[in-house]
């Protein structure tokens, strides 16, 4: 037996020499019968020596896994430290970048002045707002995640930036001068000039919409000028947009007379607001325009807010604005802009109508006006024939502008509800600087254009437009002056009333409009082209 036991412990593998020396032990063992292993003592030896040949097995397999994992750790040791040895480089060679590249800014800075150093802050605030939203959207993130160790949730928040979160600029150390705004002019730079007075939070709404619009500022320099000196209103403009180096301001001190000459139109408190307004939009033309040298001016008030393609909408107007004498402004705003009403962000018309609301003029035109400047009322006093003289504005079919000034103001929030507070505001990033503007650029292109629109367009009437629903054809209605509002106006959703004989954004009485997916062109049957 102890023979048979030592030849199975030195060849563990080979069954074929234990079996036998098994059997030959259940042979000779006391009491077995016949050669058989049914034995208690004969299974307990046979249990025995297959458990400890199995252990051998299972401790030998162990030592081979346990060496190949050793292995692969050593392996991934030294693979990270290739990679930490990797980034110490890269950061390195980084870092000495950046500070030769700051040593060039600064040369570069102390080379080219002002210009530079404004071109420089606005690439740095557009870096920054693209930082300070990944930041939010990091923020969002993180806090999705502590919810969803909270409650195991499992969809994650659809990430959007949301247009009506705006970006905080950090304060920069240069503020903008007078000698600042008379160098850009000078570069032909257009002046927005925000003419506000005592309504705080309107003026950051408004700010704020302009900051979500792409901008160069030296491009398009800030200019808030406020009427008088309410102080939360100063208090705001110095901290948030002067300190930072974002908008120049400037006061308009109240004439003592302005009271003498609102008891020319009545007498009243309203009467003085739009005394004091008209005399406030003179100061900000004259000091524009006289004193800081710009070609060209966008004018906005503290209710206004802008759509994002504002500034390239009117840059890409500002040449036909200069060739065209034809011209006398162009603005931001259309009286007929309901969601309803319009359709193409990228289309833009002439009108006979002065718009106002977000609008551009150039220096020329007040060379024109300033011996005679407005005494109160300015927007009906722009829009009289002996200023006007036949000619045009252009304006976008869907607004670039939104007035909310539905309180505070002088109006009294005068047909906020039922006109102005339906516009709608251009949601979609147009680049004007691409468009085929070319039926704007004289008013005989634009002759042209219509003439060819209208005679290929199908005639519908009020009755019959409707029939054409979701067909996007284009259409033409003839309108009698006389019944304009009781059809036209009435069945469109119109301002039905006309200011010095001119019906609203309309062109030689032709009014293009949107309607149920059709372009329509409401025409009288004087329209001098049609055929």
């Amino acid at each position: 037996r102890q023979l048979c036991l030592v030849r199975s412990l030195q060849q563990p593998w080979w069954w074929a020499d234990v079996v036998p020396c098994v059997r030959g032990m259940a042979r000779r063992a006391p009491g077995a019968a016949g050669g058989s292993l049914s034995s208690p003592f004969n299974w307990r030896l046979l249990v025995l020596v297959s458990s400890a040949f199995l252990v051998l097995i299972f401790t030998c397999s162990q030592l081979v896994i346990l060496g190949n994992d050793c292995r692969l750790e050593r392996e991934r040791a030294v693979h990270a430290e290739d990679l930490l040895l990797q980034s110490q480089s890269a950061f390195e060679q980084t870092r000495q970048a950046l500070e030769k590249q700051v040593e060039e800014l600064k040369s570069q800075a102390l080379d080219a002045g002002p210009e530079f150093q404004l071109r420089e802050v606005a690439r740095l605030r557009t870096e920054v707002q693209r930082l300070q939203a990944q930041d939010a959207e990091l923020r969002k993130e993180n806090a999705w995640l502590k919810d969803l160790k909270a409650s195991k949730a499992v969809d994650p928040p659809h990430q959007e930036h949301d247009p009506k979160v705006i970006d905080r600029l950090p304060a920069v150390s240069t503020e903008i001068t007078e000698e600042t705004l008379r160098m850009l002019a000078s570069k032909g730079a257009i002046g927005v000039a925000i003419i506000t007075c005592k309504r705080p939070k309107y003026l950051t709404r408004a700010m704020d919409s302009i900051f979500r619009a792409p901008r160069d500022p030296s491009m398009f320099p800030l200019v808030i000028s406020q009427d008088a000196y309410d102080a939360p209103m100063r208090e705001l403009v110095q901290k948030n947009y002067v300190k930072t180096g974002q908008a120049f301001h400037m006061h308009h001190e109240h004439d003592p007379n302005a009271k003498a000459v609102a008891a020319k139109f009545g007498g009243n408190k309203q009467a003085l607001g739009y005394v004091l307004i008209a005399q406030h939009f003179g100061f900000v033309m004259k000091r524009m325009f006289e004193e800081f040298g710009f070609e060209a001016v966008i004018f906005l008030e503290e209710d206004l807010e802008v759509s994002p393609d504002f500034f390239s909408y009117f840059e890409a107007m500002k040449p036909i604005l200069r060739n065209d004498k034809d011209l006398f402004c162009v603005s931001a705003w259309n009286d007929n802009g309901y969601q309803n009403l319009v359709l193409d962000p990228k289309a833009a018309f002439r009108t006979d109508f002065f718009p106002g609301l977000g609008w551009m003029m150039d220096k020329d035109l007040w060379d024109e006006l300033r011996n005679h400047w407005a005494v109160a009322y300015w927007d009906e006093y722009m829009r009289r024939p002996d200023i006007r003289k036949h000619r045009h504005c252009i304006r976008p079919e869907i607004s670039r502008s939104f007035t909310f000034g539905e309180e505070g103001g002088v109006s009294g929030g005068q047909f906020f509800k039922g006109h102005l507070g339906k516009i709608k505001l251009n949601d979609v990033m147009v680049d004007w600087s691409k468009q085929d503007l070319s039926h704007l650029v004289s008013a005989k292109a634009f002759d042209d254009y219509l003439t060819a629109q209208i005679s290929a367009a199908v005639q519908a009437t009020t009755e019959t437009v409707d029939s054409f629903s979701t067909q996007s054809k284009v259409l033409r209605i003839e309108y009698e002056d006389p019944k304009y509002k009781a059809t036209v106006a009435k069945k469109f959703g119109l301002m039905p009333d006309e200011k010095e004989g001119i019906r609203r954004m309309s062109y030689r009485g032709v009014i293009p409009m949107a309607w149920l997916t059709n372009r329509i062109y409401l025409h009288t049957r004087n329209w001098p082209h049609l055929k």
